[in-house]
């Protein structure tokens, strides 16, 4: 916590009158003086217009405005203090308002029960620090359509490569091929900054282009080391319904002498829900050539499990949202446990996304998924670096599959 106990401003918001003065009490017998209260969402509003709130404590269910409502409005507002959740209520609701919150950017510091503890006010207090805003890479330049023209006619386009292993066994099984713009004057510039410019903009083919040739170029190369690994690359709701997709890769696949099996080609639901029947024809047609078709962030959409039954997808992709510490959330974990097990029987190689931990590994290791993808084992990298990665998780291994 970087104020001081005397400048930290603190506001309760509960509407039941004598639990909102204890709560005060409390707060106020550890010597924490500048204090506000407010009996309701709209008057807690209000106030936090008008002050320079560090923490609040919000109840959840209130009159009039409730908990839930004000937490998504302080986030519309930019709302930068700490959020600690006082409530009676059910920890599965408790803990679905906590995941609310935290995909608003709220920034959430726990929960208290109903009464609290002075002991547990005082640590979720202590661990609230102010937000620093993000320092810009690129100073804040808003990179435009013009720059991206020529980092695509300059060659600025590069793949990165994130390595996939084998939970069963550790090999080194693949790797995704990532886009990065390697800018003359601000370095390396993640795909966030400009997939949606060349997509809005008639580029991503292009772009999407220069990625496969680049990839099965050093696909080549790798085929030349001995290793024979699937890569896979993802495909823009564009390139999935518009130009000659498939006769590209078939081109690019003849030209560098790689098998079609080798490659994997990752959709999300919302890139062919748009136009389905072409995306049937597309990626049918794909998969008669042998490429493999991998449904990637399965679960999000809202009728992912309908186009697995419509589409010939050979590999389930788990969305990070689910795996990431999954040991700690049962229904995360419910949803983990189903979706490799619906992969199993429908005969699809199944991919963790987001492993982020050894306790995640070993849990999703024990449930039978096929392949890890995630900081845990590989961050993306350029191809330079693979060799040096493979050969230091290699001296992991042996402890890692230890029993």
């Amino acid at each position: 916590m970087n104020k001081a106990q005397h400048e930290l401003l603190i506001m309760v918001v509960e509407d039941h009158g004598f639990q909102r003065k204890a709560l005060l009490h409390q707060i106020r017998s550890l010597g924490y003086q500048n204090l506000l209260e407010a009996a309701d969402g709209a008057e807690a509003l209000a106030l936090s217009q008008q002050h320079a709130v560090d923490i609040l404590f919000c109840d959840l269910r209130m009159p009039g405005m409730d908990g839930m409502a004000l937490l998504r409005r302080l986030s519309l507002g930019g709302f930068r203090g700490g959020i600690i959740l006082s409530s009676a209520l059910e920890d599965d609701v408790v803990e679905a308002v906590l995941r609310m919150s935290t995909a608003y950017g709220l920034q959430v510091l726990g929960r208290i029960e109903k009464p609290s503890s002075q002991q547990q006010l005082q640590v979720l207090i202590e661990s609230w620090s102010p937000r620093q805003e993000p320092a810009l890479k690129d100073d804040g330049h808003r990179l435009g359509l013009d720059e991206l023209r020529r980092a695509l006619d300059e060659d600025q386009i590069v793949p990165w490569y994130q390595p996939k292993v084998s939970f069963a066994s550790g090999e080194w099984v693949g790797m995704e091929a990532l886009a990065r713009w390697q800018h003359p004057k601000y370095g390396l510039v993640s795909p966030g900054r400009f997939i949606q410019l060349a997509e809005h903009n008639g580029l991503i083919d292009q772009l999407t282009e220069v990625i496969i040739n680049k990839s099965l170029s050093d696909g080549h190369l790798w085929e030349e080391t001995g290793l024979s690994l699937n890569l896979s690359m993802n495909l823009s709701t564009t390139s999935l319904i518009e130009g000659d997709l498939c006769n590209t890769l078939l081109n690019q696949c003849q030209r560098w002498s790689i098998n079609p099996e080798l490659i994997t080609l990752e959709v999300t639901e919302s890139s062919f829900v748009q136009d389905l029947g072409k995306s049937l024809e597309v990626l049918t047609r794909l998969r008669m050539h042998g490429f493999g078709l991998s449904i990637d962030d399965f679960g999000t959409g809202y009728s992912s499990m309908q186009q697995l039954a419509l589409l010939p997808f050979t590999e389930l992709k788990l969305d990070r949202s689910f795996v990431y510490r999954c040991f700690e959330d049962p229904s995360r974990l419910a949803i983990i446990e189903s979706s490799i097990e619906l992969a199993r029987k429908l005969g699809l190689k199944s991919v963790a996304e987001g492993v982020e931990d050894e306790q995640t590994w070993r849990l999703l290791a024990t449930l039978g998924c096929d392949v890890c993808q995630g900081f845990f084992s590989a961050r993306p990298m350029p191809r330079s670096e693979l060799q040096e990665w493979h050969k230091a998780w290699q001296e992991r291994l042996p402890a890692l599959l230890a029993l």
